[in-house]
């Protein structure tokens, strides 16, 4: 029985850099350069970029690996499915807090993607929770580029005049999983 327990945690953060082109593979950010060139070969002008850092917390994970300890395999998946479910809803506000406060400052929202993506290596992820303050809220990188907790995900935006901006249908389309993602 799950109860009543406070399984999750949810917690975001951002921090938006001045940023510019360094190569045709890498941007300049806040003294860090961050190797992507899939944001530095979309067309329209980077003039900053959003680093954000999203998590759902430890207790979730930590509830799913006693079900599965408990051979309650079915719930534990269950509850995984839902836990992921909120984790990109969770994103989806980062991103809209992130298009509020590019808007406020006159920038318009461009490409959005996170460690992993096509034009984002993984590797960079330390360098994205870096640029987003993630360690405040507990998020770190482990073995692989895999956040702690599990439930965590980190993302860049582009910001500039003239940038073309993706829905989130294109972010599923962009993604390696999207045919057999149970989310697609």
């Amino acid at each position: 029985m799950l109860g009543h327990e406070v399984l999750i945690s949810p917690a975001f953060c951002y921090r938006i850099h001045p940023a510019s082109v360094a190569d045709t593979r890498a941007l300049a950010v806040d003294g860090l350069i961050l190797e992507a060139p899939g944001l530095t070969a979309e067309p329209g002008e980077r003039v900053a970029v959003a680093a954000a850092a999203c998590t759902l917390g430890s207790a979730l994970q930590e509830r799913i690996a006693q079900l599965f300890a408990t051979r309650r395999r079915s719930l534990a998946l269950a509850l995984e499915s839902v836990a992921n479910q909120r984790l990109f809803r969770l994103a989806d506000r980062a991103a809209a807090a992130i298009r509020r406060e590019a808007r406020r400052i006159g920038l318009q929202v461009g490409i959005e993607m996170s460690p992993g993506d096509a034009g984002l290596a993984l590797e960079q992820q330390s360098v994205v929770l870096t640029l987003a303050g993630a360690r405040a809220h507990g998020i770190a990188v482990a073995a692989a580029g895999m956040l702690t907790p599990v439930h965590s995900l980190s993302l860049l935006v582009a910001l500039g005049p003239n940038l073309r901006r993706r829905s989130a249908a294109s972010r599923c389309d962009a993604c390696a999983s999207r045919d057999r993602c149970a989310m697609n």
